[in-house]
């Protein structure tokens, strides 16, 4: 393996119009050399468009992308020296595995032997060697994606570039070539530029996420930063499995306490707000499943209260529980033994000092 070159790739101000709609808005971002990013976002948040602009497959309207300190707007995709994983494989249906995964190398003018040491390793890596002779109609969909990623490896590019890999995949296909990406990424340490809509993907895979929405950067953190401290309603709404649910609670005219309509009140986590709560404001509260607990006291420091349970989604070693708290609706995570049943009322504990807050006409977190 040759000496890995680096790759830090900064987006600098970079705007994307389409006609008289923009689609990309001013967005900045830098990925550090070696660094798994993924860009994730609901359907037509821009995450695609961001990543195929990386790739000099549709042009930038205003601003600058860098790739290992080259601004490199102006590159044709083929001198921007990335490799790209498609959704759709993009296979040559009549070449061989082994044609499929050389023909980039053969077009730049590589040796035979050549071809074969980085073919044979990449084949390696991938676990396909006993596939190369075979063509792309007689592999299953994740073995046509481990050719894909296989043609992508032997480029040895500076930035893999990966546009939603796994979507046509079946759940169990998805977490076998998601773990195959994961090994990739520490074989070589390449920097990689991972897009799709499925949090849990982006949540196991990334580094660092970057959460988009309608071409606007919600927030840029790590998984766990975006987990436990989302940055907008937004956020905290799209990311986790399931994501955080929401109650809309008012403010004691001190500004110490929260309530909710059924007239439970809460505590305002203290500090939480820098100045305190506004007085007879109302904000929205987010609990995460694992916050909102079956039974009295379940939770340290939590506030006990009844709920309604609505549905109820038995997972083995847990069952989630749609509850109707206080007039609003919230998920719980129950054990699987709790013996409830739809319709029940029960008493639930919700976790108050792991309650988030936001602006209701912002969406912003507030936190002090």
């Amino acid at each position: 393996m040759r000496e890995r070159r680096v790759a830090a790739v900064t987006i600098r101000k970079v705007r994307k119009v389409f006609g008289k709609v923009e689609v990309i808005h001013g967005v900045d971002l830098t990925f550090q050399d070696g660094e798994f990013v993924v860009l994730v976002g609901p359907s037509g948040c821009g995450k695609s468009t961001l990543l195929r602009m990386i790739a000099g497959l549709e042009s930038v309207t205003d601003g600058e992308i860098d790739i290992g300190g080259v601004v490199v707007n102006d590159f044709a995709p083929r001198d921007r020296d990335i490799a790209m994983v498609f959704q759709d494989y993009a296979l040559y249906p009549h070449k061989s595995v082994y044609d499929n995964m050389g023909f980039g190398l053969k077009m730049r003018g590589a040796s035979p032997s050549e071809i074969a040491e980085r073919v044979k390793e990449a084949a390696d890596v991938l676990q396909i060697g006993h596939l190369l002779d075979r063509r792309p109609g007689q592999l299953s969909g994740g073995q046509r994606q481990r050719v894909a990623m296989g043609r992508a490896i032997v480029r040895r590019p500076r930035v893999f570039l990966f546009d939603e890999p796994l979507s046509n995949l079946d759940a169990q296909l998805r977490a076998e070539v998601r773990i195959e990406i994961k090994k990739l990424h520490q074989r070589f340490g390449t920097t990689i530029v991972y897009v799709t809509h499925d949090q849990v993907e982006a949540m196991t895979l990334a580094d660092r996420i970057a959460v988009l929405r309608g071409g606007v950067l919600e927030q840029f953190a790590t998984p766990d930063d975006i987990y436990n401290k989302p940055a907008s309603k937004f956020v905290a709404g799209f990311m986790g499995s399931p994501p955080m649910s929401f109650a809309r609670l008012t403010a004691s005219a001190d500004g110490k306490t929260l309530a909710m309509p059924s007239g439970t009140v809460l505590p305002a986590r203290g500090g939480l707000v820098m100045g305190g709560l506004s007085g007879g404001k109302s904000y929205d509260a987010g609990f995460r499943p694992e916050h909102v607990k079956l039974g009295a006291d379940a939770l340290p420091g939590g506030v006990n209260t009844t709920a309604r349970v609505e549905i109820l989604e038995p997972l083995g070693a847990e069952t989630l529980a749609l509850l109707t708290v206080g007039g609003a609706v919230l998920t719980g995570r129950f054990p699987p033994q709790a013996g409830v049943k739809s319709g029940d009322e029960v008493t639930v504990s919700l976790g108050a000092a792991d309650m988030h807050l936001f602006d209701t006409e912002t969406g912003r977190a507030l936190v002090a």
